[in-house]
């Protein structure tokens, strides 16, 4: 058990709800008691359909008439805590305890309420004082946790060492022990609380793993090594010796048994969930040499044959794919972890990550359509979907995706990316205003957006409308993100669209120096030097452009023509 946590508390549950059977009640005549119950219940229903204000005026009429009825002062102290009056709630619970002390529930709600207010002596008071009237060790491990948290290591480990009399040697008791002598610098202790628990089930190999673990961390190698190879002969398939193993040889520097240890962890029956924490901490490894990558697909590779339905291992198979930019195979190994689990999410991110790189958007479309039918709110999965069919130039099928998308956007961030998004794909659908529209309320959102505020200013270039707005939004992108080519970009063509052509020049050059693959800037390029009466050099970065694959009917006419 969880010494931080006490019981879960359904209030009313456990006990009549009528008030009956109560220890001590005041002497009332029948007609008060006619008008108790009538109070009583209309307080009782008014909490059930959490009215609690309305419950706690009831039941205060009813202590009126019955002051000494400890359960209608267990539940106002109920209802006041609901409406987060926590002293008044203690008064009401403290009462309800006084007047009957052997109530379970009573007792646990007081010390529910004291631990909300870190009051803990008082809640020691009452755990030792119910516990002393019923047996019941359930108080005794709130009684241990609340010694901890009084910084009372001591005054804990008496109440686990009460509860194992009565109970006996159990796991939880012995770790919780273990913890806290660990914390005293008790060490010697630490060591017989798990070997008492070890010889007790002499036959569980978890405990002599324990055993062994604590001996490795406290410098004691030849009993802990000892310890794991008698658990490797009786059981040989036992992964988390053969882990243990692996980390002490790890820092012996023994890569030899390391990787023989984590082979053997591996193929073992060992949980899949342990496997997956060691690869999580060997692949992310700085040193990922050739060598070290074989090793990890050697130790993939057994994970797959002994857990082959098991989304982990092929998760990592292309994780390490990824690691090289092979995105085919990546992809390949990420829909065989879908496959074994389609509710994976993250197996189909990464998928979508590789149809990205490889500018693969026929197979983006697939997969977002798969992803959208398992997560029907899930707002990456239309996000997506609308981008692949931008580039598919399915502009009508991108907005309608794109709009959709916004009713499952759940946090400013997501709302202000799909917003960005509809502008996007609404220019593209020539649907001017709705994009103009859409770039407004993002940058609502976002006033410092540089990548809003670039793609807004330069779709404002590209139609020549509010283009002073266009040269404040590009130069405010700029600022904020200086050396980004895109930015540049667009401010140089923003000044060309101004005939501003000699800064528009110098714009787009920084922008080429920082991204010199950029057809449609080359192409840009060559429209300016026109304008500049530099019309040889106009006409080679036009071919230049156009070899870099860039293609449309203008640029075609523009290298047949040789002018604009």
């Amino acid at each position: 058990m969880n010494t931080n946590k006490f019981f879960l508390l359904i209030f009313g549950i456990g006990f009549s709800i009528y008030g009956l059977a109560q220890p001590k009640s005041a002497k009332i005549t029948e007609t008060q008691r006619i008008e108790f119950d009538k109070q009583f219940f209309a307080g009782m229903k008014e909490k059930l359909i959490n009215n609690f204000a309305e419950a706690e005026a009831d039941f205060r009429k009813a202590l009126a008439i019955d002051p000494l009825n400890a359960n209608t002062h267990f539940q106002l102290a109920t209802v006041l805590q609901a409406q987060r009056k926590i002293q008044e709630a203690t008064i009401a619970a403290e009462q309800a305890v006084k007047l009957d002390g052997g109530n379970e529930w009573y007792n646990r709600f007081l010390v529910e309420l004291y631990k909300k207010q870190q009051l803990y002596e008082p809640a020691v008071k009452v755990c030792e004082a119910y516990y002393k009237k019923s047996g019941d060790v359930l108080f005794l491990y709130e009684l241990s946790g609340l010694q901890i948290l009084l910084n009372k290591p001591e005054k804990a480990l008496e109440a686990l060492n009460e509860i194992e009399k009565k109970h006996g040697i159990k796991e939880e008791l012995s770790r919780q022990k273990e913890q806290l002598y660990l914390s005293m610098n008790k060490l010697k202790k630490a060591i017989i609380e798990i070997e008492k628990l070890s010889n007790a089930f002499p036959l569980n190999m978890t405990y002599k793993g324990m055993l062994a673990d604590l001996y490795l961390a406290n410098g004691k190698e030849n009993e802990a090594l000892s310890i794991y190879n008698k658990i490797l002969e009786t059981e040989p398939q036992n992964g988390y010796a053969a882990f243990s193993l692996a980390d002490y040889y790890k820092i012996k520097n023994d890569d030899l048994k390391y990787y023989e240890n984590l082979h053997k962890g591996m193929i073992s029956d060992a949980n899949p969930k342990i496997k997956t924490q060691v690869l999580s901490k060997l692949i992310p490894s700085t040193d990922f040499g050739s060598a070290h990558k074989e090793k990890c697909n050697a130790l993939i590779e057994d994970f797959i044959k002994t857990n082959a339905n098991d989304v982990a291992p092929y998760l990592f198979k292309g994780d390490m794919y990824l690691q090289e930019r092979n995105y085919e195979e990546a992809r390949k190994f990420y829909k065989q972890a879908s496959e074994r689990n389609e509710s994976s999410l993250l197996a189909w991110e990464q998928i979508l990550f590789c149809d990205q790189q490889m500018q693969r958007f026929d197979l983006m479309q697939i997969d977002c359509a798969k992803l959208i039918e398992l997560f029907p709110t899930y707002p990456t999965a239309y996000l997506y979907l609308s981008l692949a069919s931008k580039h598919l130039k399915q502009y009508d099928k991108a907005l309608q995706t794109a709009r959709e998308g916004l009713n499952y956007a759940d946090n400013e961030e997501m709302i202000a990316q799909m917003l960005n998004n509809l502008g996007d794909v609404a220019h593209y659908a020539k649907q001017y205003e709705l994009s103009d529209s859409a770039y407004e309320a993002a940058l609502v959102l976002q006033p410092n957006n540089a990548n809003a505020l670039n793609n807004y200013a330069y779709f404002l270039s590209l139609r020549k409308v509010k283009l002073n707005k266009a040269d404040s939004m590009s130069l405010k992108s700029i600022k904020l993100d200086p050396e980004n080519p895109s930015n540049l970009d667009t401010y140089g063509w923003i000044l060309y669209e101004k005939k501003d052509y000699e800064n528009a020049k110098t714009y787009i050059e920084k922008s080429l120096k920082i991204a010199p693959e950029n057809a449609e800037v080359v192409e840009h390029l060559g429209d300016i030097l026109y304008m500049l009466n530099q019309k040889e050099a106009a006409l080679e970065n036009w071919v230049k452009a156009k070899k870099m694959g860039a293609e449309s009917d203008g640029l075609n006419k523009k290298i047949k023509d040789k002018k604009l």
